[in-house]
C-alpha cells in the first residue's frame, strides 16, 4: 500500500495505514488502529463517524454490548 501511495496511485486525500506487523495480527486491541476507517472516503471531507468520534456513543456501545453479554449469559 506504501507504494501505491508513493507512485502517486492513491486517492486523493487517502491517509495510508499504518504497517501492521504480522507477529502482531492475533493479539490486536479493540483499540488498535486497524479498525480506524479514516481516509477511507471518497475523497470529500467528511466527518468521522460518530462510533470514532463520539465518547458518547463509544460508552452506549460498550454498555449495550455489555448488556448483550448478560442477556446470553442468563
Amino acid at each position: 500500500m506504501e507504494k501505491l501511495f508513493a507512485d502517486g496511485k492513491a486517492p486523493p486525500g487517502a491517509i495510508c495505514p499504518k504497517q501492521l506487523e504480522l507477529k502482531d495480527i492475533f493479539d490486536l486491541d479493540v483499540d488498535n488502529t486497524i479498525w480506524e476507517d479514516i481516509g477511507l472516503e471518497d475523497g470529500s471531507p467528511a466527518a468521522p463517524p460518530p462510533w470514532l468520534a463520539n465518547e458518547s456513543v463509544r460508552a452506549g456501545i460498550k454498555a449495550l454490548l455489555e448488556c448483550d453479554h448478560c442477556i446470553k449469559e442468563e
